[in-house]
């Protein structure tokens, strides 16, 4: 979730750069930092949401257990110390003694215990939290204290005593530490929790008597790096440094505020920028190519390209649409041809064909260069972990040219160019799923975008031009831009299946959890899948339970054989080679379906900064990179000799730290 996830189409919006965080300056050198926001958080209850524009915040109100360092090694934080069994079964953490909880007027509650994280899991699981997938069927006992088959103190969560912390899982992960960084396993002080109303009490949970998490700062205490001062609505985010904070001395930035910025401006963040107001901006792909050159020009000692992050977004296709209050269709005959094509692998693959990424991120980034830099070729990043000393996505490559000759001999999913456009594959493609699935031609498809964001809108109809060029108009992109509240509620915010409504959509995002190739790949779990809401499914662990039309769909697509592999792949747990070449299958099932098209990691363009370059917390997986601690701002904008010389140390560096963990 950067969980949670799922990818923050925020950060896409506000085109922040990937980990351009943090450098050269000393403490009392460093900047305020201010930037942009797009959309307002929806909740405070750091246990409960699953949404990244919350997470992204609450990660600098309240410590996990561990915390990332500037290199992504996890280190220390709430807890001092912690060990496992052999089996990776039992976990224990010593926790710091003296960390206070303060209210948002930074007077002191509290101290932390050992408790409260056994009161935060239990209100998680009260509150049926939007990440309890990461938990469910690993802590022992918690997905039968949600079916209500047993007590809590049941659960494999205790406070040994105050500052020690035991959990119990119900299999082996090595990669359950990398989880502490998440805030389903973050604490709450029962004492605060109850004085929130009558349905916050532990076993008793009513939503409509809580006021625990709601956006408010008052509503949770914090023992992180910073306190929410202000939080209003469409206009301004800020927060300050926590003085009782236990590590206040690696709090470097004093105070973050973030402004509301819409979109419909395309000059707002430079000019901010360039005006002091703002610490970051982007050179935007959205203005004329004379006024794209003339920034380029002007900064063109101060421009760089981030690194890509672990974020990836998708086009993503909608296998059971419901809703159709954002179409031209007009017959049900047209609804159901549609259908028809989306539920046909080789329609599927046609559109990935006829696809120009990287003249659709152009629309954003400007020039081809950023542009190939933000490609990412499959879900998990190529380079996520290492199978026997190679790259992951090299295994998912060779089992995909196993599977099928549609890429040819050969696939290379490594970042920076695009394997998958042809448009005479994509032609080839579409008129065997037009014979297979009898559609009727052209098939129309409903993309939704934000009418707000000329870049949005501009990258629409990229693709637009781009789909109906190479198959010669028999697939036809209908690009609908709406208002944002609409766009929300139809993409991020749709609460279930049925609530998104659009054929295709470039809205879905996901940043992992924790450090497994699972954390990707189980988001589209028939069982427990966080992005089924997503592509317009429901999934339920009860087989006897799905909906009708939503196990045909995943049925016709063959999501319950992806299933299968996912459950294969879990199942291994003392070889962890075997594991993640088990899950390159199911990886590679993905692209082999073009279940989803990935296209992009979070946010990569040509930016300028004033934002001290590699510093700050780094995190591929988890909430840890959201932090602010570490950080700092100069005055001065950011030299690109400076931010490269630092990049090239930062790697060097990281390998090394990387090797020192390992030992």
């Amino acid at each position: 979730m950067k969980k949670a996830l799922l990818g923050s189409l925020a950060a896409v919006l506000a085109l922040a750069g990937c980990n351009g965080k943090g450098g050269q300056t000393t403490a009392s050198q460093s900047e305020d930092f201010r930037g942009t926001y797009s959309l307002d958080m929806q909740s405070l209850d750091y246990t409960v949401s699953n949404k990244a524009v919350d997470n992204e915040n609450t990660a600098n109100f309240v410590d996990g257990l561990l915390e990332n360092d500037k290199y992504g090694n996890y280190v220390p934080a709430l807890a001092e110390s912690y060990e496992s069994n052999n089996d990776k079964t039992e976990w224990t953490f010593k926790i710091r003694k003296g960390v206070k909880w303060v209210t948002n007027e930074g007077e002191e509650y509290a101290e932390l215990k050992a408790q409260d994280f056994v009161t935060g899991l239990q209100h998680a699981a009260d509150f049926k939290s939007g990440t309890k997938y990461l938990v469910e069927g690993l802590i022992k006992n918690f997905s039968e204290y949600e079916a209500g088959e047993v007590p809590f103190d049941q659960v494999g969560v205790e406070a040994v005593d105050d500052y020690t912390l035991k959990y119990t899982l119900e299999k082996p992960a090595s990669y359950f530490y990398s989880l502490t960084t998440y805030g389903i396993l973050f604490p709450i002080n029962e004492d605060f929790l109850n004085s929130k109303g009558s349905g916050c009490k532990l076993g008793s949970p009513d939503l409509n008597a809580c006021d625990f998490g709601i956006v408010d700062p008052s509503s949770i205490l914090y023992n992180g790096g910073y306190i929410l001062t202000n939080n209003t609505a469409k206009s301004i985010v800020e927060f300050t440094k926590n003085q009782n904070y236990w590590d206040a001395e690696h709090v470097y930035i004093n105070k973050v505020t973030y402004t509301y910025d819409d979109g419909s401006d395309d000059h707002s963040i430079m000019n901010g920028f360039e005006a002091g107001t703002y610490t970051s901006a982007s050179i935007r792909g959205t203005w004329s190519t004379e006024e794209f050159d003339k920034y380029m020009d002007k900064y063109k000692d101060n421009v760089y390209i981030p690194m890509t992050d672990g974020g990836t977004f998708s086009l993503a296709f909608n296998y059971n649409r419901r809703s159709f209050n954002n179409t031209n269709k007009t017959t049900d005959a047209e609804k159901e041809n549609t259908h028809k094509a989306i539920l046909n692998k080789n329609f599927r693959l046609a559109l990935q064909a006829a696809f120009d990424r990287v003249v659709y991120l152009k629309q954003r980034v400007g020039d081809e260069t950023a542009a190939k830099a933000s490609l990412r070729n499959e879900l998990v990043p190529t380079t996520f972990v290492q199978i026997k000393g190679e790259d992951y996505g090299k295994t998912v490559a060779k089992l995909v040219t196993e599977q099928t000759d549609v890429f040819g001999n050969s696939l290379d999913l490594s970042e920076g160019q695009d394997p998958y456009y042809n448009p005479d594959k994509a032609k080839e493609l579409l008129a065997k799923a037009a014979s297979e699935a009898g559609l009727t031609l052209p098939v129309s498809l409903d993309l939704v975008t934000l009418s707000t964001m000329s870049f949005a809108v501009n990258q629409a109809n990229s693709l637009k031009k781009s789909v109906e060029e190479a198959t010669n108009g028999q697939i036809l992109i209908n690009v609908m831009p709406i208002d944002k509240d609409a766009y929300y509620a139809a993409t991020y915010l749709a609460s279930n299946g049925s609530e998104s409504d659009w054929d295709i959509s470039t809205a879905v995002g996901w940043n992992p959890d924790y450090l497994d190739p699972r954390s990707y790949l189980n988001i589209y779990s028939p069982v427990n899948g966080d992005q089924l809401t997503s592509i317009g499914l429901d999934g339920t662990s009860d087989p006897d339970n799905f909906q009708e039309s939503d196990k045909a769909a995943m049925e016709a697509v063959g999501l319950f054989d992806y299933q299968k592999l996912l459950e294969a792949a879990d199942a291994i747990t003392d070889d962890l080679d075997a594991r993640y070449a088990a899950y390159a299958k199911a990886d590679a099932w993905i692209i082999e379906n073009a279940f989803a098209i990935s296209v992009q990691c979070t946010a990569v363009a040509n930016t300028v900064t004033r934002s001290v370059p590699f510093v700050g917390p780094y995190s591929i997986a988890g909430q840890g990179g959201n932090k602010f601690k570490l950080r700092r701002v100069q005055k001065d904008i950011v030299t690109s000799k400076d931010y490269y010389a630092a990049k090239e140390a930062w790697l060097s560096e990281r390998a090394k730290s990387a090797k020192s963990a390992s030992k």
